[in-house]
């Protein structure tokens, strides 16, 4: 995708309510879960999975 650590940094402090896509389990382990986003942002529709266990972990994070 290109972006800079601050245009990423940036994605993830503008996330709303509204972006949220879903929440779910790990397939490996049921009582870790992971959010999934998908923001419209000026570099386009955006898939992002983030879990956080003692910090936040980006799992995925991708063009729609």
């Amino acid at each position: 995708m290109g972006l800079s650590r601050r245009e990423v940094i940036d994605i993830l402090a503008r996330l709303e309510r509204s972006d949220l896509y879903k929440s779910m389990t790990t397939h490996a382990d049921h009582r870790v879960w992971q959010d999934v986003y998908h923001p419209v942002t000026p570099y386009g529709s955006l898939y992002l999975k983030l879990s956080v266990i003692e910090q936040l972990v980006i799992v995925s994070f991708k063009v729609l």
